[in-house]
């Protein structure tokens, strides 16, 4: 198997083997093939495309569209900072999580295999067991839960209510779109959470 030091190395070298930029579905399984730890999202997946079609990131033989406008330089470092950013965020957050699921409601505990829990609709962040023995989906969110989001956690919970299962979900995020609040108020067996972050300052030298 093809190693790669980067998703961006492994980005160019599928679009060199396609002949043309692959499916989000076909580009995220092989980000999980080879980068199993990566918080892979549609929005790095956009991110990509965008790049190679401007040019920004060069793919061997690729002609350039030129009428696409290119990000300057602190632009680009900018998007690229607040991509490092959102994914080591987010990886933090479903680590502290995962050892504290507790914290998230009372009486959870982590399922078997509840870390990254693999479905036919993709990997839970996080699968745990209420008081009562229901199932609890968790999506961890870093920033802002958009409707994607909500659609993400509700195709989880589809997938496991196929064996009879009682599913609940929560949602954690630091905000939400309105009409992510406004759809949970539907429906009775969602919980958003917001999360908040704080810091404190040690001086080490």
């Amino acid at each position: 198997m093809t190693s790669f030091r980067t998703i961006k190395e492994l980005v160019i070298e599928t679009y060199v083997t396609e002949g043309q930029f692959p499916s989000y579905e076909k580009l995220t399984a092989l980000v999980r093939q080879h980068f199993p730890t990566s918080k892979w999202q549609k929005t790095h997946y956009a991110w990509y495309k965008s790049k190679i079609k401007s040019g920004e990131i060069q793919v061997p033989g690729l002609l350039v569209e030129r009428d696409v406008p290119a990000l300057s330089d602190d632009a680009e470092a900018e998007v690229e900072d607040s991509i490092e950013a959102s994914v080591s965020l987010e990886r933090d957050l479903h680590s502290y999580l995962a050892a504290r699921v507790g914290e998230i409601e009372t009486g959870l505990v982590l399922a078997e295999d509840g870390v990254e829990y693999q479905t036919e609709a993709g990997r839970i962040d996080l699968l745990a067991k209420d008081a009562n023995n229901c199932l609890v989906v968790i999506e961890l969110k870093a920033g802002r839960a958009k409707d994607s989001a909500l659609g993400q956690l509700l195709g989880y919970m589809g997938c496991l209510s196929t064996v009879g299962t009682n599913v609940r979900g929560i949602l954690v995020a630091s905000s939400f779109d309105s009409r992510v609040v406004f759809a949970a108020k539907g429906l009775p067996n969602i919980t958003l959470l917001r999360y908040q972050l704080s810091f404190s300052l040690e001086e080490i030298r």
